[in-house]
Protein backbone atom coordinates (compact mmCIF):
# COMPACT_ATOMS: atom_id res chain seq x y z
CA UNK A 1 0.00 0.00 0.00
CA UNK A 2 3.06 2.62 1.23
CA UNK A 3 4.45 1.79 -2.97
CA UNK A 4 1.09 2.40 -4.58
CA UNK A 5 1.20 6.33 -2.68
CA UNK A 6 4.78 6.48 -3.58
CA UNK A 7 3.78 5.64 -6.79
CA UNK A 8 0.87 8.26 -6.82
CA UNK A 9 3.40 10.98 -5.26
CA UNK A 10 6.09 10.75 -8.02
CA UNK A 11 3.18 11.00 -10.65
CA UNK A 12 2.15 14.08 -8.71
CA UNK A 13 5.89 15.83 -8.37
CA UNK A 14 6.77 14.92 -12.29
CA UNK A 15 3.24 16.50 -13.47
CA UNK A 16 3.80 19.95 -11.58
CA UNK A 17 6.13 22.15 -10.49
CA UNK A 18 6.97 23.05 -7.08
CA UNK A 19 4.68 26.42 -7.20
CA UNK A 20 1.91 24.40 -8.61
CA UNK A 21 2.03 21.67 -5.53
CA UNK A 22 2.49 24.34 -2.94
CA UNK A 23 -0.77 26.15 -4.51
CA UNK A 24 -2.68 22.75 -4.59
CA UNK A 25 -1.51 21.77 -1.42
CA UNK A 26 -2.41 24.91 0.22
CA UNK A 27 -6.13 25.05 -1.73
CA UNK A 28 -6.65 21.72 -0.51
CA UNK A 29 -5.88 22.06 3.33
CA UNK A 30 -8.22 25.18 3.23
CA UNK A 31 -10.68 23.11 1.63
CA UNK A 32 -10.41 20.73 4.25
CA UNK A 33 -10.69 23.23 7.12
CA UNK A 34 -13.88 23.94 5.20
CA UNK A 35 -15.40 20.72 5.37
CA UNK A 36 -14.37 20.20 9.24
CA UNK A 37 -16.18 23.67 9.73
CA UNK A 38 -19.18 22.87 7.83
CA UNK A 39 -19.28 19.72 10.10
CA UNK A 40 -18.74 21.33 13.39
CA UNK A 41 -22.05 24.48 12.38
CA UNK A 42 -24.07 21.44 11.14
CA UNK A 43 -23.43 19.03 14.28
CA UNK A 44 -24.00 22.26 16.48
CA UNK A 45 -27.10 23.14 14.80
CA UNK A 46 -28.75 19.97 14.78
CA UNK A 47 -27.52 19.62 18.66
CA UNK A 48 -29.15 22.88 19.39
CA UNK A 49 -32.50 22.10 17.98
CA UNK A 50 -33.23 18.84 19.99
CA UNK A 51 -31.63 20.08 23.58
CA UNK A 52 -35.13 22.19 24.58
Amino acid sequence: MIFFFNQIRSIFTALHTPTQQIQLSRRAFFQFLGYLGSCVVISLAAQSKYVQ
